[in-house]
């Protein structure tokens, strides 16, 4: 059984480094198997596509957004942790499970365009993913970070019809699309 907790909970201006402890020894202590920590686009830009990382350059270096919160947290809990946001390359996910900061290594964004990502990772293939920024042409529009949640969004939606994924879909009727509630 697992737990998914948002990092962005966590963050300036909300509960206390005392609380968040607590918080997560307590999902640990009833007996959980796994906590996944991600986090929202609210608080990290950058995972939703927002040019503004104001992430430290060794996170940016060990490519997850949420790392530097794990290994906070990995002092404290007994239960595996997956950590997800960021990671794009073999030797950054390597590089994080070594640390000990984490057991599992979550990938999104990049499934939701190469379905067979997982397989090349396993097989030992030097995979390398950048996510580019998610483009409709209208500036107010691109500015949003839900922007990039939607696009990808539209991705796993066509996956889970049993439909491939389109690089090439358009940000454009994608952003049309959502706004009309579809």
């Amino acid at each position: 059984i697992s737990v998914k907790l948002n990092s962005a909970d966590f963050q300036r201006g909300g509960i206390s480094e005392e609380d968040v402890i607590s918080v997560f020894k307590a999902v640990d202590e009833a007996g959980i198997d796994l906590i996944e920590i991600s986090g929202g686009t609210y608080e990290a830009p950058a995972m939703a596509g927002a040019k503004a990382d104001k992430r430290k350059a060794s996170t940016i270096a060990r490519e997850a957004y949420f790392l530097d919160f794990a290994e906070k947290i990995r002092q404290h809990v007994k239960c595996k942790l997956m950590v997800t946001g960021g990671f794009r390359t073999v030797e950054g996910m390597n590089a994080a499970l070594a640390s000990g900061a984490c057991d599992f290594i979550g990938i999104a964004r990049p499934l939701a365009v190469e379905t067979d990502l997982t397989e090349r990772l396993i097989a030992g293939q030097d995979v390398r993913y950048a996510v580019k920024p998610i483009k409709t042409g209208l500036p107010f529009v691109d500015k949003m970070a839900i922007m990039e949640i939607i696009w990808y969004a539209a991705q796993f939606k066509a996956i889970g019809q049993g439909k491939k994924p389109n690089p090439k879909l358009s940000p454009l009727i994608v952003f049309l699309n959502y706004a009309k509630g579809n």
